[in-house]
């Protein structure tokens, strides 16, 4: 599990790329919360997302939540993997009010 950050037209975008699952866990967690820190609103690209399970998903949520409590929001940029649209879809993430945009097909 990687989470870049990339640059794109002066905003910051965060690419999580690779297996995504509680394995992996503590490590994007920490990862999020150095970038929630950093950034009001985070972009997040996760179309390089191989493996996602619902440690994922909840680390997902809690980014959104904790964002939404500071005055920003979670945004997504690009497209979802199948691996994370998968997982979202199974689980019931992609229903989830402060995820229902995140996981929509509109990008």
């Amino acid at each position: 599990m990687e989470l870049t950050r990339l640059e794109q037209g002066g905003k910051p975008i965060y690419a999580v790329a690779g297996k995504c699952t509680v394995e992996h866990a503590a490590t994007l967690r920490q990862s999020l919360l150095k970038a929630v820190s950093e950034q009001n609103v985070l972009t997040l690209d996760v179309s390089g997302v191989e493996e996602a399970d619902i440690t994922f998903l909840q680390l997902l949520l809690a980014t959104a939540l904790t964002l939404e409590q500071n005055g920003g929001s979670l945004r997504r940029h690009g497209t979802i993997s199948p691996a994370a649209l998968a997982a979202a879809r199974v689980s019931g993430f992609a229903r989830t009010p402060k995820l229902a945009n995140f996981f929509s097909d509109e990008d």
